[in-house]
Formats: C-alpha cells, structure tokens, sequence
C-alpha cells in the first residue's frame, strides 16, 4: 500500500493539491454547514421537524444551476468558467455571513411561517453545490488527471470540516420533560426543556463563511500562481478552456485507452442515480424522523459522524491502482439500497422506533448512517475517477445523473411524507401527556 502511494504522490505538486483540495471545498460546505446544525435549527425553526424536508425542496429548486449554465455555454458565444465560479464562490461566502446574524428572520406566507433568511442562503449555496456537479469537477480538466481526486478529497471534507466544527460545538444534551404546572391550572402541563451548545450557530456560521472564503481565495490561486499554470494539462497563461463543451480541446483527450462498454456506461449512470436519489433527497429529509426518537445526541452523532464517513471513503482514491469494476459498484450500490431501507424502515417507527432508549438503540442509528455515508462517497468516487479519463461528455454526464437523482427523490420523498401518520414526531412529554 505504501508503494502504491508512493507511486501516486510521484510527480505532483503538494501545493496545487491543497488548492484544488480547498477548492473542492467550497462546493458543497455551505449547504453541509446548514445541515450540520439541523440538530440545533429543528427545535426553533417554525418548520420544526420538517425542517430538513423543507431544505431538501430548496435544493432541489437550485438544480436550476445546472440548467442555466448548460444553456449558458451553448447559447454564449463567450465562456469563461473561472468567472462564474468566481460568482458563485463569493454568493456562498457573502451569503453564509449574513445568515449568521439573520437565520432567525421569520416570515409569514400563506398564514404559515417560515424561514425566509435561512430557506434564500439554502437555496444560494444549494445553488453553488448543484452547479458545481457539471462545472467544478469538469473544470478540474484544465489541470492534470491526478488533480481530480484532490478536488473531489475536498468536497468530501465539505462534509468534514463543518461537522467537525459541530462535534466541538455540542449537541447540548437530550431534551427532558418538566412538569411546568402552575397551582392555579386545572390541568397539568409540561414543556421540553434542552441545555445549550458549547457555542451558537451563529458563531459556527461565521466559521462556515471563513471556510467559503478560503475556497474562494485558493481557486484564485489555481488560476493566477505560476505553481498551478504549470500543472496544466495544456500550458496557458489565460483559462478560457470550456471543460463541459460538448466537443471538448484536444488538450483534454487523455493518454488513457478509454474501453468501458455502453451497457456499463449507461449502469454506472443509473448507479450515480440510485446513490443520488437517497444520499442527497430521501435520506436527508427523514433523518430527523430516524435519529430524534433516540435523542439530540444520537442525531447530532449520526450527522456530524456519519459525514466524516464521506471523505474518508473518498480518500481512498489516493491509495486505489485503479476504479472498482461496475460489478462490483453494483454490489456495493445494492448494499447501500438495503441499509437505507432499514433506516427507512426505522423512520416510518418514529416516534417508537426499535432499541429506543437504549445505549445499543443510539449506537445502532449512528452506525446504519455512518454505513450508508461511507458507501455513497466511495461509490460516487469510483464512479467519478472512472470517467475523468473519459474524451468526450463522461463527466458532465455524471453531474447531470446526479441531478437527476436527486430531483426524483425529492419528489418522491416530499410525496411520502404528505401522506398522513406515516411520518410522527417524538417529544419526551409524550408519555405523561397520553397519561
């Protein structure tokens, strides 16, 4: 194993790596951040346990990224990737600053309130995430091929860093249920009360920007330091390549004798599908039905420590000769369908789930989303490392599947929950109350 990376880490430059890894970053740490603080925003949201459901739609409307820059590049006579990655990396960090001092702004519409502030900078930095699958990857074409898996080591940390910052925050403990009964009251009462984080979601909402930041200034860096020009896949002083363009530079065409045939072409696509459809909508959604009848802390776990599943699957690009085979994929993909039906399973149980209030009922949940965050970043990887010695669209296509997906589970997951008691909320005061 030492050898091979040893092999991998021959010829490279640390610092380009880095940047392309801070780089990879920025696309998907705002939304990530939003989400690791769930276990916090859940309780004083008007969506309440919704919440998550609710963000899930506002990304799924951001897929309007992807298509507008598609349309972009065919339509525009003049493209220059850099600049609208330039944009879109500055929208996330300006926008997470300000929802740091206005993720409380709350808004009436259609006599229901909701979360203006934190729904507009969802829907901002979902829009960086969503395009970045057809643009920041592709655009990573411009630099050698061993470049890509830096990037996509970044967008694993996305998920890392943010939840790191939350395991330290703190999940403030399990609710309680206090007898809140006056003497004067006719009925008893109680409230659910909850011991505060280490520190607000403010704070970690400014750590989030500076993360953004630092993006931002390091894809600055792979287009304006000389280190980075010369690790180029085509040496060029101005970055005004179109890596997504339907007939791509020659310069792009890799030394790689590309013979994956169409039948696995095409699973592999529908694969990214599959991953897609519950790694970034169906699960996301459930999670506060699956994880908060176990208690705060089981679901601050299962979403800071899971996350931290993603990276680390995906650095094993560093160390892997080459892509697992489609079979293979397809193996590990239908693994991952049976673990999120069992967590499936377990939310539909809510607010009675199985092991509940149990030591093993907190490690058993935790375990089910590190398992199934684990094997959607290793999938993802392989399938994407697969592609980037592809000629022609192979990346792009990638992107646009994984759209796909996550549109379709959306839909189907927003469906679900409408229908009514398939989905219930757990609240310690249950007991007494029935009682």
């Amino acid at each position: 194993m030492s050898q091979t990376m040893s092999q991998s880490l021959k010829n490279r430059k640390i610092t380009v790596d880095i940047l392309a890894t801070l780089f990879g970053l920025g696309a998907w740490i705002g939304i990530n951040g939003i989400y690791s603080q769930l276990p916090q925003l859940v309780f004083t949201a008007p969506e309440q346990w919704n919440l998550a459901s609710h963000i899930v739609i506002v990304v799924q409307f951001a897929n309007l990224g992807p298509i507008l820059y598609t349309l972009y590049t065919k339509y525009s006579p003049w493209t220059r990737d850099h600049y609208i990655i330039y944009f879109l990396l500055a929208s996330a960090t300006i926008g997470t600053y300000y929802l740091s001092f206005n993720y409380k702004n709350i808004s009436t519409i259609f006599n229901s309130q909701h979360s203006t502030s934190l729904m507009t900078i969802v829907f901002i930095c979902a829009f960086v995430g969503c395009t970045s699958s057809v643009l920041f990857i592709p655009y990573m074409r411009n630099f050698r091929e061993i470049y890509i898996v830096s990037c996509l080591v970044g967008e694993g940390l996305s998920g890392l860093l943010p939840n790191t910052i939350a395991l330290l925050q703190g999940a403030g403990g399990d609710p309680w249920c206090n007898n809140s009964t006056k003497l004067n009251d006719t009925e008893l009462k109680y409230e659910v009360l909850r011991t505060q984080p280490r520190f607000t979601t403010d704070t970690f909402l400014i750590i989030n920007s500076i993360l953004l930041l630092m993006s931002l200034m390091s894809f600055i860096g792979l287009n304006k330091l000389k280190i980075a020009k010369g690790e180029r896949a085509k040496s060029q002083d101005t970055t005004d390549t179109r890596p997504t363009d339907t007939t791509p530079p020659l310069s792009y065409i890799t030394n790689s004798k590309w013979n994956l045939s169409k039948k696995s072409y095409i699973s592999l696509m529908f694969m990214t599908g599959i991953v897609c459809f519950l790694g970034h909508s169906t699960l996301p959604s459930i999670q506060t039905y699956a994880c908060l009848p176990y208690g705060n802390v089981a679901y601050h776990l299962s979403v800071t420590l899971a996350s931290m599943a993603v990276p680390l699957s995906m650095g094993m690009g560093f160390i892997q000769k080459e892509s697992k085979s489609p079979k293979i994929l397809a193996i590990l993909t239908g693994l991952l369908v049976i673990v999120s039906i069992i967590i499936i399973y377990v939310a539909t149980k809510s607010p009675n789930p199985p092991f509940q209030h149990t030591t093993f009922g907190t490690i058993f949940i935790v375990t089910l989303w590190f398992i199934v965050n684990g094997l959607i970043g290793y999938i993802k990887m392989n399938i994407t490392t697969t592609f980037r010695s592809h000629p022609g669209k192979g990346l792009y296509h990638v992107g646009v599947a994984t759209q796909v997906g996550s549109v379709i589970g959306a839909i189907s997951t927003l469906t679900a929950m409408s229908r009514p008691g398939l989905f219930n909320e757990y609240s310690p005061c249950d007991m007494f109350i029935k009682h």
